[in-house]
Formats: C-alpha cells, sequence, structure tokens
C-alpha cells in the first residue's frame, strides 16, 4: 500500500520542492568517492540505518521510504533484500534507527510510524522490533503512541551502554496547523530500560516544527548528549545529575517565523577544538559553519546559500587530517548532494558535487569496508528512483 503524506508534507512545508518544469543539468562529480547503489524504488526514500544484521561482520543497511510498501534490510556484499516489515503492519512508517539493545550480538529495529503533520489525524507510533533467528520480526515493545513523531534515535544518555529511545515529534500535540503558527511546545521525551521504557519529558522550551535530531556528545562527559533543530534554532539537552540541561547552540537564520531557526545539525572537532554545522533555516538553502572564538562563543560562516530543500547534513574526516568535511544535501534537485572541504583553518570551504542522481532526505557516516575508519557515506534519495546509495571514499588518506 502507498500512501501520499510525503507528498502532501513536503509540498505543504517546503513548496520549492516541487519538480521543477524544466530539465536540469548537473555539473560534473568532481568529490572523491564511488558510487554504489545498494537499492532503488524506496519510493519517498526518507529513513536508513546501518548495522550487522546477519552476524556476519560485514555492515548492512536497512532503510525505509514514506510512499513505500514495506522496509527491507539490505545483505552486503550482494546487498540482496529480506523483509523486515509490510506497511499495512506498520502504517505510515517515517524514520528508523538500528542497534544490538538485548545484548545478543543482533540489532533491533527503532522504528516510527502512524505519522501525519496534523496531529489529530494519527496516533504517532514507536516500537522496537527484533527478528527470531529465523528470519522474522516481530515487535519486541511498542514504546508508546506520540502524535506526529517525526525522529527517532537510540542514545547512551547516561554512559552505561544501555540505549534509552529517544523520540521527537516535529509538531506539538495541540497544533492546529503545519507549521503551527501558534507556536505550541512541541515536547522531546526519552524512553530508558532501567526506568522500564516509561515515558520521560526531556524539556517542553521547543516551540513549532523541530526537524533535526542529532545523537552526539556535546559537553565532553562522554555521555550521548541531545541536539534539536527547529523553528527556535539548535539547542542541546544534556543529562547531569538526574535533570537535563538545555544549551542553545545557534538560532539559526534570523527571520520572522517562521522563515528562520534550523533544519539539521552535526557535531565535530576541527584541528582539536569543537565545532558545528547547520542547515538554517528549516528546508532551507543555507550551510553553516559555527567555529569557535575567542570569547567562549562561535562564529557563523555561511558557506553554501545554494541548497534547494536542505534535509540532510553529516561530518567526515576523510583523509584524517583532523579537519572534517561536510556533507549535505537538499531534495529539492536531482543533483543535491554536495561535498565541502576546508583549507588548514577552516575559512574557506570548496564545493563538489557528490552525486548527479541523489536528491536526499538523510546520510549517514559509517565504515562500510570494515577497516576501522568511517570513510564512507549512506544516503537515500527522495526523488524517483528512490536510490539507496553508499559512496566509498577512494581518494588519498
Amino acid at each position: 500500500m502507498r500512501h501520499t503524506l510525503a507528498a502532501l508534507f513536503l509540498l505543504a512545508a517546503a513548496p520549492a520542492l516541487a519538480e521543477d518544469a524544466t530539465p536540469e543539468t548537473a555539473p560534473p562529480v568532481t568529490a572523491p568517492f564511488t558510487i554504489h547503489h545498494i537499492a532503488r524504488d524506496i519510493a519517498g526514500g526518507y529513513s536508513a540505518a546501518v548495522a550487522d544484521f546477519n552476524g556476519d561482520g560485514r555492515p548492512d543497511v536497512v532503510a525505509l521510504g514514506l510512499n513505500a510498501d514495506r522496509i527491507n534490510w539490505y545483505e552486503n556484499p550482494a546487498w540482496t533484500p529480506h523483509l523486515v516489515i509490510t506497511e499495512p503492519d506498520a502504517p505510515k512508517p517515517v524514520y528508523l534507527d538500528a542497534a544490538d539493545i538485548d545484548g545478543d550480538g543482533k540489532p533491533e529495529i527503532l522504528l516510527a510510524y502512524h505519522f501525519n503533520t496534523d496531529p489529530h489525524k494519527d496516533t504517532g507510533a514507536i516500537a522496537i522490533l527484533h527478528e527470531d533467528g529465523k528470519g522474522a520480526w516481530k515487535v519486541l515493545r511498542t514504546i508508546d503512541q506520540v502524535p506526529t513523531t517525526h525522529r527517532v534515535r537510540f542514545a547512551d544518555v547516561e554512559g552505561n551502554g544501555r540505549l534509552a529511545v529517544i523520540v521527537a515529534p516535529i509538531l506539538a500535540g495541540t497544533a492546529t496547523g503545519f507549521p503551527d503558527p501558534d507556536r505550541n511546545v512541541t515536547p522531546l521525551y526519552v524512553y530508558r530500560p532501567d526506568k522500564d521504557w516509561k515515558r520521560e519529558t526531556i524539556t517542553l522550551e521547543n516551540h513549532g516544527v523541530v526537524h533535526g535530531l542529532t545523537i552526539a556528545d556535546w559537553d565532553g562527559d562522554g555521555r550521548d548528549d541531545i541536539i534539536t533543530s527547529g523553528y527556535s534554532g539548535t539547542y542541546a539537552h544534556m543529562l547531569h545529575d538526574g535533570h537535563w540541561d538545555r544549551v542553545l547552540l545557534t538560532k539559526g537564520r534570523d527571520a520572522p517565523w517562521p522563515g528562520g531557526g534550523s533544519g539539521e545539525s552535526a557535531i565535530g572537532h576541527f584541528n582539536g577544538k569543537k565545532f558545528f554545522v547547520t542547515i538554517e533555516p528549516f528546508h532551507g538553502n543555507m550551510v553553516v559553519v559555527h567555529m569557535p572564538d575567542e570569547k567562549d562563543g562561535y562564529t557563523r560562516q555561511v558557506i553554501d546559500d545554494t541548497l534547494k530543500g536542505g534535509h540532510a547534513l553529516a561530518l567526515v574526516d576523510v583523509d584524517n587530517d583532523g579537519r572534517p568535511e561536510i556533507v549535505a544535501g537538499g531534495n529539492g534537485l536531482t543533483a543535491g548532494l554536495f561535498f565541502y572541504k576546508a583549507n588548514a583553518d577552516g575559512t574557506v570551504w570548496t564545493r563538489h558535487l557528490m552525486d548527479s542522481e541523489m536528491s536526499p532526505a538523510g546520510c549517514l557516516v559509517k565504515d562500510m569496508k570494515h577497516t576501522g575508519r568511517a570513510t564512507d557515506v549512506v544516503c537515500q534519495d527522495q526523488r524517483a528512483p528512490f536510490w539507496l546509495t553508499w559512496y566509498e571514499y577512494n581518494g588519498p588518506g
């Protein structure tokens, strides 16, 4: 069964994502990657995760599309598809993650489904799926029902190796429409295994659309922190002594509501110092680098303002020089995936096209060759033919 929610969501949230009336002519691909297609026709491609699903030591990939009739995981190296669940059993899926949470050596899948941007039209569902040892996937645990749940991730918020579930709705349950002109509170929740997976509130201070959810150790204490990006900007949420602290990283683009804020974030270290990158605003056109200044703050540098429907963002240090490169893209152009490399001090960034046939909903940085270094990128295409693609770094390093 296919549904039209993805198209409705994209058209309502970002009219610029509609198909161009004239054919696109892509510039040459210059980024140093070999393109490997894993699968195609994952309609409305939106979310993917990498894990070893069969225990053979090779990273496999699981992916979903907003309009696809099933979720498959793809077996490395031939990328043979294996069914996880069909659309009727998990209607309107929107996001997933994968990790081994029970210690049996095989990953579980965290899945958000029953998605709708109108909180009054569907329930929002979050479940953990488990493979039974015979190839069949079952619901191990239903976590909760939260309307408009849009992003879900596993995170080690306590630093003890036990993964919690983070749930981020895109809008408040009280919102009267998209993109919530009343600026209602959009909650952020955590579910911990040692708390019997019960709902706990991280914050009730985010307002309006919350789009990006990044897991990173912002404060360097060895625990995962929760980074959100939306109309209110980008914030880090950190668990300290049993309570959550919320710190503003950037307000994002300065523009009247709902044209400001940020949509995605990525956290890293450049020349040994913490920095971060954002896409601004929500579904925006700008790639913005935030470098530390001498006043315990950050300078803001727009390195690209030509994205269309900015939606994918990741950092990858391909040459192991301590200066990560940026992968960013939008789902508004066929040739929408780019690779940005900096000079020695990060003041100049050079853009390269990564793929002339990729309009990414999201990208992951992984070690697909199992070499011990994560220099590969996996992206999912949100436009036909809906590629799921692995980019193998082939440059020096």
